[in-house]
């Protein structure tokens, strides 16, 4: 990995008695697309604010490039920020957005409208030069955002949800224009989501928070099959949880005693959705008894949902040709199972 671009050292902040980020630390490499995720209200929005220079951290320090930037103003970090809402400027027209900041850079009128240009034509909007703001669909206003982000040549572009109001076609689309504007680039990326598939879609690594704090941190497909905590476990992806003491090689659980790879003490395992399978009739091994609640279509596959007998939701994915063999009843009893070699021991 490139040296830290970016370094978050012990860094909290708070509002008033109320802690937003708690005992930050982190590294963000050159030329690195890294996805901050979480739920609502764990600090990613906060933590990429503080970076942008949008708020002032209570403790710890920010570097950026080596330099000491908690006092630094926004406009001299270099670190533009693609909004959510985009921000543009509804009284310019489109090229007169993506020039905003040469001009006020002090760029002659003949050099930053050559640049913009050059730049209207990468995000392939030339001949948009002369529109109105309100005259583009979501798409083209966002590629105009990272235009007028984009073109001043920044080391790193900061990214708060900018594909959040997007139909989910130009999600697609869009994942795939950032995806080679970064790889083209080489710059940095630092993207605020709370969507799991833009994060994995795009992302070298992942960035998962809660309650303010880093909770893991990894590549999306060690995220995905690897959780290290109960709290990314339940985060991310479909997956079914069970703890108990370990002895021998075997699990005590609400469910009776099941095969583990473990050291004896208090474990927990992580069964991915995509690794259970359902039976009308018991089957040899591990096997749970649980009656069918609901479906759900995702795309890739359909997710059931089952309730076990002392009321926990368990899930499985099943193509749909597999749900139409099985035509599953609500409170219709099954058995699930998986491979017992095919799970994920976190520690207990």
């Amino acid at each position: 990995m490139a040296e830290p671009l970016v370094q978050f050292r012990e860094v909290q902040k708070r509002y008033g008695s109320s802690v937003a980020v708690r005992s930050l630390d982190l590294d963000i490499y050159r030329g690195e697309f890294l996805a901050l995720m979480g739920p609502s209200g764990c600090g990613k929005t906060t933590t990429l604010r503080m970076l942008a220079g949008l708020e002032a951290p209570t403790s710890g320090t920010i570097t950026i490039g080596g330099s000491v930037m908690n006092d630094v103003p926004p406009h001299r970090r270099n670190t533009p920020l693609v909004w959510q809402s985009l921000a543009l400027f509804p009284f310019l027209n489109v090229i007169e957005n993506v020039e905003f900041g040469l001009r006020m850079r002090g760029m002659s009128a003949k050099d930053r409208r050559e640049r913009a240009m050059t730049w209207l034509d990468r995000m392939e909007l030339k001949g948009f030069e002369t529109r109105r703001i309100d005259q583009l669909s979501g798409g083209q206003r966002q590629r105009v955002a990272l235009a007028r982000s984009l073109v001043t040549e920044p080391p790193m572009l900061l990214l708060d949800e900018p594909l959040s109001a997007l139909d989910a076609h130009l999600v697609i689309r869009m994942q795939g224009v950032l995806t080679r504007l970064q790889k083209e680039l080489g710059i940095t990326f630092v993207y605020v989501t709370h969507s799991q598939s833009e994060a994995f879609a795009m992302a070298d690594r992942v960035v998962i928070m809660g309650h303010g704090q880093i909770e893991q941190i990894g590549s999306p497909r060690d995220i995905f099959r690897g959780p290290k905590t109960r709290f990314v476990a339940e985060f991310v992806g479909r997956n079914n949880i069970l703890a108990g003491p370990v002895k021998a090689g075997m699990m005590e659980t609400a469910h009776g005693t099941i095969p583990v790879t473990a050291p004896d003490g208090s474990a927990e395992i992580v069964v991915a959705a995509d690794r259970m399978t359902i039976a009308r009739d018991r089957p040899e091994g591990v096997a749970i008894r649980a009656s069918f609640l609901s479906e759900e279509f995702a795309g890739t596959g359909i997710i059931c949902y089952f309730e076990t007998p002392d009321g926990a939701e368990w899930k499985a994915q099943v193509t749909e040709s597999q749900l139409a063999e099985l035509t599953p009843e609500s409170g219709q009893p099954f058995w699930l199972t998986w491979d017992p070699a095919r799970v994920h021991v976190m520690k207990g």
